[in-house]
Formats: C-alpha cells, sequence, structure tokens
C-alpha cells in the first residue's frame, strides 16, 4: 500500500538518522530557557508588588530586568482593577448628536438601560464609552467619526455639533444590600452632567471628503469644506532644520558683507 510505504519505508536517498529534522540541540535548549524566563518573570510579576513578595520582585527587577521585559513586551497588568479598591460608581457617556434643525437625537452609544444584568456577552461599544469618560483627549476624535457617520447616513446631511453627558450612579456598599440578596442598577438615583459640545463644521476630520462622498454617491458638498489634518513627519522636520540652517547661513554671510571696513591710522597723525 502507498500509506504503508510513505510511513515506513524510508528513503536512501534522504533518509538522515543521526540528525534532527526539526530544530538543532542549541535552538531547542534556547527557546526552553525564553519560555522558562517569561513563564517565570509572568508568575512573579503578578505576585503583589508589597509584603512577602516585595524582595522577589526587587530581585528580579534589578538582577533579570523583569520590569523592563513585562513593558517591551506589553504584558503589564495593574492591581488597581481587581482588589481591594473596586470601582464605587457605574459610569456611562451619553452621546447626543444635534440635526441642522435643532432636533437632539440620542444615538444609543451608552449601554444605560440597555444592558440586562447579569449579561454573559462583552460589548466592545461600552469599553470605547469608558474610555470616553476617561481620556477627555478622545472626545473630539470621537466626534469626528460620528459626525462623519451621520453624513453617510443622512444623504450627505450635516450635523451641527455632538453632545457628550456624563452619567453615573452610585454602588451601595455591601451593608445596605445583603439583607435585599442584591439590588436593581437601574432604581439607583442617575446623576448627570454635560461634559462637552463639539462642533461638526470646525472639527478636523468631522466631514466626509470630497473623494468618499463621489464614492458613496452623496451630493456634492461646498468646496473647502473639509478640514484636514497637516501630518509633520520626521521628513518635514528635518527639511525645516535644513532650510532654517540655509536661512541662518546667508543672513550670516549678508551680515560679513555689509559689514564696514576697518579704519587704518592716518599717517602723520598726532597722538
Amino acid at each position: 500500500m502507498l500509506a504503508d510505504d510513505l510511513l515506513h519505508t524510508p528513503r536512501v536517498d534522504d533518509d538522515r538518522p543521526t540528525q534532527r529534522w526539526a530544530y538543532r540541540s542549541w535552538v531547542l535548549v534556547l527557546m526552553t530557557l525564553v519560555v522558562a524566563y517569561h513563564g517565570l518573570v509572568l508568575l512573579i510579576h503578578n505576585l503583589p508588588g508589597k509584603g512577602l513578595s516585595k524582595n522577589v520582585h526587587t530581585f528580579f527587577n534589578e538582577k533579570l530586568q523583569a520590569a523592563t521585559y513585562m513593558r517591551a513586551t506589553g504584558n503589564t497588568q495593574s492591581w488597581a482593577m481587581f482588589a481591594p479598591n473596586p470601582h464605587r460608581s457605574n459610569m456611562f457617556m451619553k452621546v447626543l448628536l444635534k440635526d441642522k434643525d435643532g432636533e437632539v437625537w440620542d444615538l444609543g452609544h451608552d449601554i444605560y438601560g440597555r444592558r440586562e444584568y447579569p449579561y454573559l456577552f462583552y460589548d466592545r461599544m461600552g469599553k470605547i464609552n469608558r474610555r470616553l469618560i476617561e481620556e477627555k483627549g478622545y472626545r473630539r476624535h470621537y466626534a469626528a467619526w460620528v459626525c462623519r457617520e451621520w453624513e453617510i447616513t443622512h444623504e450627505g446631511e450635516s450635523a451641527e455639533e455632538v453632545q457628550f453627558i456624563k452619567m453615573w450612579t452610585q454602588v451601595p456598599p455591601p451593608e445596605k444590600v445583603y439583607k435585599f440578596m442584591g439590588y436593581d442598577p437601574m432604581k439607583l438615583f442617575l446623576n448627570q452632567k454635560e461634559e462637552d459640545t463639539i462642533r461638526c463644521s470646525t472639527s478636523y476630520h468631522g466631514q466626509v471628503p470630497d473623494e468618499i462622498r463621489a464614492r458613496l454617491g452623496l451630493p456634492e458638498a461646498k468646496s473647502g469644506r473639509f478640514r484636514d489634518v497637516h501630518v509633520r513627519t520626521w521628513w518635514d522636520t528635518n527639511k525645516a532644520k535644513e532650510k532654517q540652517a540655509e536661512r541662518d547661513a546667508a543672513k550670516a554671510d549678508d551680515d560679513d558683507e555689509s559689514a564696514p571696513e576697518p579704519v587704518g591710522e592716518v599717517e602723520g597723525a598726532k597722538e
């Protein structure tokens, strides 16, 4: 049978019984050390940094550069997301949009009242929504995306502005919920506070570019409406330095040529 020949009959012209077909011995030893180092550092790094394990942390960070390795490989994890200080409030960011007629739309990007507890599936939008609360710098870019999506889904119609409303509820302490065996999160008092208002017409990339509008079959927009971002690369920076050096050199040459010649001593002049 062909299968028996392929599996059991050695090929005389290509058979190397004394050599490895996969990795050499020194590669196996090296990879074993790498895996052992990674596993050990990962274990030590996730131990608490205080108490009995403090000295172990110090030894591995100084002798084996454990902290540097964890940062370089992106394996760092803070204990702050776990005990002993869990979150004591549930926070949400409501995203509102005002259209050209002044009507305000709740886009439903927050998960307040839209998720049943307990839930089994994780919603990525929930993570993004929380980041908008923690990082204010994300809101302008997020609002630009909201403005573009509104144009695309509303036949090229521009929106006026995007509003961010912070919402939060206070999680009751354990002693208040023990006797009820839990609590209904939708019955907690909801606090609301207006955070930011960002206009679509003045935000960078808050408008759909002309070429994208043409591709999607949207009506042509007013010329110069799209606000692009000027990206300054390392090449632009180097070129700017070279031009500045040329200007400085030319200015130095002009100063040398315009400088008055030194006046020599006049023959027969009195001291």
